[in-house]
């Protein structure tokens, strides 16, 4: 399955990033990934664990809003310019991937220059932005899954179930009301009757509403 890694300050995207959660989600089945601190276990070094969060993903959107250059820590220090930051680990680590990295403006929040960056992110201020207005977000959202779908070869689930054309599901789960020929990689089941979908099946000209049990996985929550 498909992986999107979404970096984000709370205090700058918070709502935001909820929001295009779902959306990502609804589209593309559970694909976001969220990295915050709260989901690391105590001892565990939260480097690694960025790394390895970003080596499963096969896109990471940077969320960039009104406050995300400027986010100070408690003492006024820019958090960009913090070797321990924890956004610009994630970017950093998004960058030195052979991954789409795509920015993502929110709340009319402009691109950041390269000399705005500190030079390990000065990459990020090459690669081409993406807009999400609230007064056209569905617009805007369509244009970034578009981009994903090109960039990283993602594909739709809701555009896959409407024509036809198949849909990817998991194991263990039951297709109602289907011939066996609609159904690729079962096991058991009558033609008409339910079959048991393995791993990795695919399905052609069959409704969601006839599967049941499909796990598009879990949203690591911010």
């Amino acid at each position: 399955m498909s992986a999107v890694f979404v970096s984000y300050r709370r205090a700058d995207a918070q709502g935001w990033a909820g929001r295009l959660g779902e959306d990502l989600a609804e589209a593309f089945g559970d694909v976001a990934r969220f990295f915050d601190l709260a989901s690391i276990p105590p001892g565990a070094d939260f480097l690694v664990e960025i790394e390895g969060a970003i080596a499963k993903a096969d896109a990471s959107l940077v969320l960039i809003g009104p406050r995300w250059l400027d986010a100070a820590d408690a003492v006024g220090a820019r958090r960009l310019d913090n070797p321990d930051d924890v956004v610009r680990l994630e970017i950093a680590s998004a960058l030195a991937r052979s991954i789409p990295v795509i920015p993502v403006l929110l709340g009319g929040a402009s691109m950041p220059r390269s000399t705005d960056l500190p030079e390990p992110l000065q990459p990020l201020a090459r690669r081409n932005a993406v807009e999400l207005s609230d007064s056209r977000w569905e617009y805007d959202r369509d244009r970034l899954f578009e981009a994903l779908e090109a960039q990283a070869g993602m594909r739709r689930v809701s555009a896959a179930s409407a024509d036809g054309s198949g849909i990817s599901v998991g194991a263990g789960l039951q297709v109602r009301g289907s011939e066996i020929g609609d159904v690729t990689g079962v096991r058991g089941g009558a033609a008409g009757g339910d079959v048991e979908v393995l791993r990795d099946a695919e399905l052609t000209d069959v409704k969601l509403g006839d599967i049941t049990g499909v796990d598009l996985g879990q949203r690591d929550q911010p």
